[in-house]
């Protein structure tokens, strides 16, 4: 193989890589919401009647015992991820509206470095 073909396989590699969120889908209600808040409100970024994205300013405070806030590939990242409470609110309302239960699928981070949390409606 040439180097320039293992090198084009790395990047696409560790970019399928970043874009994953590496926590399984779970109930809004069983996240936990200790010790974070949003500084402003929270924003609909993007809704329909089967998912929802809410974007808003975190701060959290402290890290529970055992999560590692800075190592994105480790398999308990799932139990780490909180929502402040009233994004739950909006999430669970939302999906309410439809019949539905809200169910959490990860957070990100935007280019302003906000939280993007994306939630679908089953």
């Amino acid at each position: 193989m040439t180097l320039f073909f293992k090198m084009t396989s790395l990047v696409a590699l560790l970019g399928v890589a970043a874009c994953s969120s590496g926590e399984p889908p779970r109930a809004v209600s069983t996240v936990s919401s200790a010790q974070t808040m949003t500084l402003l409100p929270p924003k609909i970024s993007k809704m329909t009647d089967s998912e929802i994205q809410i974007t808003y300013p975190q701060a959290s405070i402290g890290f529970d015992a055992g999560c590692d806030a800075f190592s994105p590939m480790q398999s308990r990242l799932n139990q780490c991820a909180k929502l402040p409470e009233n994004v739950k609110t909006i999430a669970t309302d939302h999906c309410t509206r439809f019949g539905k239960e809200a169910i959490f699928l990860g957070n990100k981070t935007n280019f302003l470095h906000m939280t993007v949390s994306q939630f679908s409606c089953e």
